[in-house]
């Protein structure tokens, strides 16, 4: 058995700590506080970092379940995304955590489950409750086969393009998936957009190493091997992966500002015109909309190789923390807020892709419909060992390797086949901790 990441043994030694030094039995339900009318008053606390259609999504879901749930009552913890793991981590450590806390995409769910800082939701979940969600999207809310959270929405990649630049540069876009452009043709394209158009350069993308993958694994390549047991990532498709992003930044395509690293946020040169292509997530849109207003947008597929395509899974969940004194409330609310309609309707009004396979019948966008519904039809193509990957409490440590190796290869003169070995070694010896 491989040891547990070094970041994992010190949270679990703390969190075991803390509830030995607290050992006295947790209060009754009835402790949590009562009403002037001596009924029972289950107060739950809820603590989110999101965007403002996030917000006032849960703001909804917490006043329709106060409301078949008289006594129960949920405070939403407004905290910036920023430093939120962080927060939580210290928080359980002093045994004061929040009852739910949403969880990312990012490994979060194993982390946290593997500490012992989150419940196993079994014991409150129905048989086959799983099996409405996409695989992939529930395999990243488990840990060691249970599940320790529940997903709720996903995010994902598609190609932004500015419909003005597109026109003068004579430009056709995909219109379905079968018609992607190779990443030759793409970066033609992006070539003919910057020498044909208004636009200075010809794209950038909103980088991390996790949004990185997708094009990894759409060009048949993996971070680890089948059994998550050592690396895979020093192969002939990771090098090739590698050489056509360095090449955007050594043919000047994308301004070396937007390297994997680097500090320029690549929307806001979208948005203020110096791109004609940006390769991000929907969550973008409102802002696009309210900021964008002398150009034009539209959204269309990601490049793509004989392979297919992947997708990147972003996304988020609810779990419950080991410090709630009413985990069985708490997993209700959980069920409650990723029920079908409640999922359907929260996802559409915060741009958002559904995680049950029912929410995506009759699902229908207040704004971009036919964008967000690309978005969900990209998102399916989710290579499973991707999300498995994703999903292990180390990936923040791989995740990190591979941004520092990227950016080096991107813009600091390192080549492919260095970068690649360096992941290689690097990965290897945090799987071996």
């Amino acid at each position: 058995m491989k040891k547990k990441s070094l970041l994992t043994i010190v949270l679990g030694a703390i969190l075991i700590a803390a509830m030995v030094s607290g050992c006295a039995a947790p209060a009754a339900p009835g402790d949590a506080g009562n009403s002037s009318s001596g009924e029972e008053t289950i107060e739950l606390t809820f603590a989110i970092g999101g965007g403002p259609g996030e917000i006032a999504g849960y703001n909804r879901l917490i006043d329709e379940f106060e409301a078949l749930n008289p006594g129960v009552t949920i405070e939403l913890l407004e905290r910036p995304g920023q430093g939120f793991r962080d927060q939580i981590v210290a928080e359980l450590a002093a045994g004061e955590a929040p009852d739910l806390i949403k969880v990312g995409f990012i490994g979060d769910f194993a982390f946290y489950a593997s500490a012992g800082g989150t419940v196993d939701l079994s014991p409150y979940l129905e048989e086959g409750f799983a099996d409405d969600f996409f695989p992939a999207a529930w395999a990243i809310a488990t840990y060691e086969g249970k599940p320790y959270g529940v997903p709720m929405v996903s995010d994902t990649h598609a190609l932004f393009y500015n419909t003005d630049y597109i026109e003068q540069a004579g430009i056709q876009v995909p219109q379905t998936m079968d018609e992607c452009w190779s990443w030759e043709e793409f970066n033609e394209m992006s070539r003919l957009a910057m020498e044909n158009s208004d636009a200075d350069y010809g794209h950038a993308a909103l980088w991390n190493a996790k949004r990185w993958m997708l094009f990894l694994y759409s060009n048949g390549g993996q971070v680890l091997t089948d059994d998550l047991s050592a690396s895979a990532i020093n192969s002939e498709a990771t090098i090739e992966t590698v050489n056509w992003m360095k090449s955007w930044y050594d043919e000047g395509l994308a301004p070396g500002s937007t390297s994997m690293k680097a500090s320029e946020q690549a929307d806001q040169l979208f948005i203020n015109g110096t791109i004609a292509f940006f390769i991000s997530g929907s969550w973008h849109m409102p802002a696009l909309r309210d900021q964008m207003t002398t150009m034009g947008w539209d959204v269309t597929y990601l490049p793509c190789t004989p392979n297919g395509q992947d997708a990147d899974l972003g996304g988020n969940g609810l779990a419950v923390t080991k410090d709630s004194k009413h985990p069985e409330i708490a997993a209700e609310f959980i069920k409650f807020a990723t029920s079908t309609d409640n999922m359907r309707e929260y996802a559409a009004s915060a741009f958002f892709n559904p995680v049950r396979k029912s929410a995506t019948e009759g699902l229908e966008y207040p704004e971009f419909n036919k964008q967000m519904l690309l978005f969900s039809e990209v998102a399916a193509t989710v290579d499973p060992h991707h999300a498995a990957v994703q999903g292990l409490p180390i990936f923040p440590q791989i995740a990190t390797i591979m941004a520092d190796e990227l950016d080096l290869a991107f813009v600091g003169g390192q080549d492919a086949e260095t970068t690649v070995q360096n992941m290689d070694e690097k990965i290897n010896a945090v799987l071996a901790q």
